[in-house]
């Protein structure tokens, strides 16, 4: 995936990394029970004292039946030490459903009578709640996987340009693929579009960590976003359900748990993935945390027939060769 997107975005943006090393901050966590805490998914055992670099992360903490109690993006300041403390769950709290918090989801209730046909009942329904944008419109994504910001595969090039510009702060057009600059919050993500035969046959929207220096936005190449891709993972999950496969690949001795995630992104010996595939059409979604010129959380729409034909045809688009695996090419890129 090194060369999925952003790269040629950089030049467009005029966006540069952020050079020299921020001290570290310290994160203090306390807690009325025992619970397991992670921080940007890595585990803590001993979580009264965690050094971490400045920037924002994400905390999770567990009880000791595995039930999510705590879950928050947290700030950490160079030098200075950030408290949190988790308290006890009320009866009330522990009542909720874990899947309404996890799946970011709201309920709705209708006027309409439930199936049951009980004079007097409400049906209920269960709709997503959007929290980072990925393509959703109306807070929901096509159920057959078919595309993302109203864009359908097989749509041309003139098309898709026709609805991704007026959201694009910025644009570029290349031969077989554009790239859209998107604002979002006090950043940006980027979408690219890539094509076969001037049709539709790629989505990918890609997140990275950014910083304001001199009213202008560059890249944080020290900071994984995690919440982005925490974020997009709930999204997706509330969505499609839970993934059909996850991939979490570590090499030359890193691991999950070694508190070295960036070093093995950046080194190109950590690559983590979920897919979501439909199993009538054959279009597929891929999520994933990598490194492409920086750390980068990326969901990837695909179309599962146009997709077999550019591999039958072992077509290549952005240094991307349709003929081989996800994995094997962002392995050998």
């Amino acid at each position: 995936m090194k060369t999925l997107l952003f790269v040629s975005a950089l030049a467009v943006l005029s966006i540069s990394s952020l050079s020299g090393q921020n001290a570290a901050g310290t994160l203090k966590v306390f807690s009325e029970e025992p619970v397991m805490v992670y921080v940007d998914e890595v585990h803590y055992p001993e979580y009264g004292d965690i050094s971490l670099v400045p920037g924002t992360h994400y905390l999770k903490a567990l009880n000791k039946d595995e039930v999510k109690v705590y879950s928050e993006i947290i700030s950490i300041k160079a030098g200075q030490v950030t408290s949190i403390l988790i308290e006890a769950p009320t009866v009330q709290q522990s009542a909720v459903p874990a899947g309404v918090i996890y799946g970011q989801q709201m309920m709705e209730t209708a006027s309409n009578p439930s199936e049951d046909n009980t004079p007097g009942s409400d049906e209920v329904r269960v709709t997503p709640k959007q929290s980072i944008d990925i393509g959703q419109v109306g807070g929901v994504l096509p159920p057959d996987m078919s595309g993302a910001f109203g864009l359908v595969f097989g749509m041309s090039a003139r098309e898709v340009d026709q609805i991704m510009s007026p959201k694009a702060a910025q644009a570029q057009r290349n031969t077989g693929y554009n790239v859209y600059a998107i604002p979002y919050e006090s950043s940006v993500y980027m979408v690219e579009c890539r094509f076969i035969d001037q049709k539709l046959l790629q989505i990918i929207v890609g997140y990275v960590s950014t910083y304001n220096n001199n009213s202008k936005l560059k890249l944080d190449k020290k900071e994984v976003p995690f919440p982005e891709f925490t974020r997009m993972l709930n999204d997706l999950t509330a969505i499609y359900g839970e993934p059909d496969s996850t991939e979490k690949i570590f090499l030359s001795g890193y691991s999950e748990d070694d508190g070295r995630i960036l070093e093995a992104l950046k080194r190109k010996k950590a690559l983590i993935y979920y897919n979501w595939t439909d199993e009538k059409t054959g279009n597929n979604i891929i999520m994933g945390l990598a490194y492409t010129t920086v750390p980068l959380a990326a969901t990837i729409y695909t179309s599962g027939p146009m997709s077999a034909e550019a591999a039958a045809r072992k077509l290549r688009l952005h240094a991307y060769d349709y003929s081989k695996t996800f994995t094997d090419n962002y392995f050998s890129n």
